[in-house]
């Protein structure tokens, strides 16, 4: 059974890009591409998720703080950081809040995939650990 799997980045081309290569994946299901928390929310009151793919850096909202609503309202959620930012004070941000993984949009489909697929069966992957 497909892992299903929430994109929210402010970016369409962004979100496209990443249903374009998870449309092929068998392990994940893009079941919403949002780019806005209220959406966010309304959609996880409705439907369940496995895993969201969230940028740090949204028009709307800190991409940490919604991360940390969404472990604090739905802790079986898993979050992966995907970001421009590879700044040492986000990476720790990130950890602190409990979020299961950290990936530069820098990085290539096999590593983003590689990401998910051990955040998805219970790992932590942090992209760049080294900068810590």
């Amino acid at each position: 059974m497909k892992k299903k799997l929430i994109i929210i980045d402010d970016h369409r081309i962004i979100r496209d890009g990443l249903k374009a290569i998870f449309k092929k994946n068998k392990n994940f299901l893009v079941v919403a591409d949002l780019d806005n928390e209220e959406d966010l929310f309304r959609f996880l009151k409705s439907e369940e998720c496995d895993i969201i793919l969230m940028d740090i850096h949204l028009n709307s909202t800190n991409g940490i703080e919604l991360t940390r609503r969404v472990k604090m309202e739905y802790p079986n959620v898993l979050v992966i950081m995907h970001t421009m930012s590879d700044d040492p004070y986000n990476i720790k941000e990130a950890k602190s809040i409990g979020a299961e993984g950290y990936i530069l949009k820098s990085s290539g489909q096999k590593d983003l995939e590689k990401a998910l697929e051990i955040v998805s069966n219970g790992g932590i992957f942090y992209l760049k650990e080294s900068s810590l």
